[in-house]
């Protein structure tokens, strides 16, 4: 394994058909509002006017049609990946899949939120980051603390005016219908975790949000909409190394999300992922499949694995994952504490920024970061983690990091 990856306490729960071309794809079973949607990934390395040319058949084909239900809906490219979203019959999926230029052709998939909600205060989390031992309170950290690094955060908005950000949270993208407001708390949340003054690893990091779930739904349609303009972003403002990518949501493997988090990897841009929390083998989610793709696992206080993290070969690292407190979103004070592998993922996500704040020297691609993470971390501690891979995020305790400079 390459690299790493991960899925999110924005858990996903997807009726799953996967096809590759030629074979044809069956309906989509799914009802409500992605009955019929698809995701059309295109074969890779064709010229740009062979995209162009499949793109200009594709709308004629759903032109002809006169159902309400047949549309053309959104379209993505990162590197050599291109791929669109639409809703089709099954005549204008047969033509479609049949399409010289076509991958495979996948079911768009809902993706719901299941969170575990406490009261409590402390910030363990920030103590067992920074520190080898268990049980520390305090976090020991650089003050450099991720200045002038960006964390964009695909997730469910983010409150901005927070105090806990200080002025350096922005709203970038919206991928869904609706005001471009935090109306559930988890995006909020997740951005406390990774730059919050208070409850952040990397406490001086710009934090974009990433909209991509409205009234506690999204799709993964959604997802690619956000990430392709994630992607897009970050190489358009040559920021690549400066940024990460870090998504706590995802559902069931999707080839599509995978392979756009791959070409971006090839473009410069690093994705953090949750693993997930269905106590499953990662395998069979995605983006937490995606081989380049930084899978975080959750643990408790204890250093065991948490109950609910997902598990298996592709999950690359684990962070503090329960009863974690941060930001949240009824007014500019407000705090919550919450559990799952979404709280996880915004400790590796702080972690990354933070150490491209200190050594960016060393943080110059990638690759750089992933094997910067992997030796600095605490290795062997996770009790049960059910994952060769038996690090622990660790920040070098503000010196330690500096020892091979």
């Amino acid at each position: 394994m390459v690299s790493l990856r991960c899925l999110a306490l924005l858990s996903v729960t997807i009726t799953c058909i996967v096809s590759a071309r030629p074979p044809f794809i069956h309906a989509n079973d799914d009802t409500g509002r992605n009955a019929g949607r698809y995701i059309v990934t295109l074969r890779d390395g064709l010229e740009a006017s062979a995209v162009e040319q499949h793109f200009q058949r594709a709308t004629s084909l759903h032109a002809r049609n006169t159902s309400p239900m047949v549309e053309m809906g959104r379209r993505w490219s990162i590197g050599s990946w291109n791929a669109y979203s639409c809703a089709m019959d099954g005549d204008t999926l047969a033509q479609i899949n049949s399409d010289d230029a076509v991958e495979l052709v996948e079911p768009d998939s809902p993706i719901t939120l299941e969170k575990h909600i406490t009261q409590e205060n402390a910030p363990w989390g920030l103590g067992a980051i920074s520190h080898r031992e268990i049980n520390h309170t305090d976090y020991v950290y650089d003050s450099r603390a991720g200045r002038g690094t960006y964390a964009y955060i695909i997730d469910t908005g983010l409150l901005t005016t927070h105090e806990e950000f200080e002025g350096r949270a922005a709203l970038g993208y919206n991928a869904v219908d609706g005001p471009f407001v935090d109306d559930m708390g988890h995006g909020t949340h997740v951005a406390g975790t990774i730059g919050g003054k208070t409850y952040g690893v990397a406490k001086k990091a710009n934090l974009v949000s990433v909209k991509i779930f409205t009234g506690g739904r999204s799709s993964m349609s959604d997802l690619l909409d956000g990430f392709n303009w994630a992607v897009g972003n970050i190489t358009g403002e040559n920021r690549q190394q400066v940024s990460v990518i870090s998504i706590s949501a995802g559902g069931e493997a999707r080839e599509a999300v995978n392979r756009a988090v791959e070409e971006a990897y090839k473009q410069g841009v690093l994705t953090v992922v949750a693993a997930g929390n269905s106590d499953q083998d990662v395998q069979f989610f995605s983006p937490a499949s995606a081989p380049s793709a930084i899978t975080v696992g959750s643990i408790s206080r204890g250093d065991s694995r948490s109950l609910f993290s997902n598990w298996g070969e592709l999950v690359d690292i684990f962070a503090p994952g329960e009863r974690i407190q941060s930001a949240w979103i009824r007014n500019s004070t407000d705090t919550n504490s919450l559990s799952g592998t979404s709280m996880s993922t915004p400790h590796i996500s702080g972690l990354i920024l933070y150490l491209k704040s200190i050594i960016p020297y060393r943080m110059k691609n990638p690759a750089d970061s992933v094997k910067e993470l992997q030796q600095l971390a605490t290795t062997g501690v996770v009790r049960n983690s059910r994952s060769p891979h038996n690090l622990l995020g660790f920040n070098g305790n503000g010196v330690i990091i500096l020892k091979d400079d």
